[in-house]
């Protein structure tokens, strides 16, 4: 986390059919908007919660938000934010006008781990790869729409599943979630397929712009999220059960991808 580098795109005008994308800002909080009184745009809004939780409030109805939570407001609708925990809350938001595109009222989405990890290894790439001062490039601009894309399908879909499928994406996945003790590198995947590991990477890349380190965090964070809801399970069992043979570099992992350590976690979702 003390590695993290902030996005903050403005004055974008990226434009499609009926939308148009103002700012795309990927940030912490500031002890200044930990607590945020109620606003109102002229321009609409997609909030996603990466990290931390808290309550954000519309019209003075409270909504609950953590990890996951995505949040849709249109324009002129009040809201504002009460952190929840110690840690400043990660956040990416959107704003956007609707020339003519589907409106709605407020929406409230709770999205899937693969759907999470599809848009922090996205953000990871625009980081990596994408001169972020140039808010203008193409380079920036695809990584912001294919961000976009994603959130607008949860919202109007009310789940990922209407998206384009990928066999060789899938077929890893369905090898992860039945696997009784989740591998503990790429190479181990690949052996099970019995494929060649960088044709195999290179097979979900094409398709899904992902790659199998992406699949293996995917599928340890859905089979911890299970462990941690099962008070029985100790914490060093559900290591091993992700594939993790130290338990205290389990903690670590998943404490920098999900801004908590496993404790605070079951303590919070038990």
């Amino acid at each position: 986390m003390n590695k993290f580098q902030p996005i903050f795109l403005e004055n974008l005008r990226i434009s499609i059919p009926g939308y148009s994308i103002l700012r795309v800002a990927h940030h912490r909080h500031t002890p200044k908007s930990d607590l945020v009184e109620e606003h109102e745009h002229s321009y609409s809004q997609l909030l996603l919660y990466l990290r931390g939780q808290g309550i954000q409030t519309y019209s003075g109805e409270p909504i609950a938000v953590r990890r996951g939570a995505l949040l849709y407001f249109p324009p002129g609708t009040p809201h504002g934010f009460i952190k929840s925990m110690k840690s400043p809350p990660l956040s990416l938001v959107i704003n956007f006008k609707e020339n003519g595109g589907k409106k709605w009222q407020v929406k409230n989405k709770v999205l899937l781990p693969v759907t999470l990890s599809e848009i922090e290894s996205i953000l990871n790439q625009m980081i990596q790869s994408v001169d972020i001062h140039q808010a203008h490039s193409i380079v920036a601009s695809s990584k912001i729409l294919q961000i976009f894309s994603v959130l607008f399908n949860v919202l109007d879909e009310g789940n990922i599943t209407n998206r384009t499928v990928y066999p060789v994406t899938e077929k890893v996945r369905r090898l992860l979630n039945e696997l009784p003790v989740i591998p503990k590198a790429p190479n181990e995947i690949a052996k099970v397929l019995g494929e060649d590991l960088s044709s195999l990477n290179r097979k979900v890349r094409r398709e899904s712009s992902l790659n199998l380190g992406i699949l293996l965090d995917e599928a340890r964070q859905k089979r911890s999220y299970e462990g941690l809801k099962k008070e029985n399970l100790s914490i060093a069992k559900i290591a091993w059960d992700c594939g993790f043979t130290d338990p205290n570099y389990f903690a670590r992992w998943f404490r920098k991808k999900i801004g908590q350590s496993p404790r605070q976690w079951r303590e919070g979702n038990s």
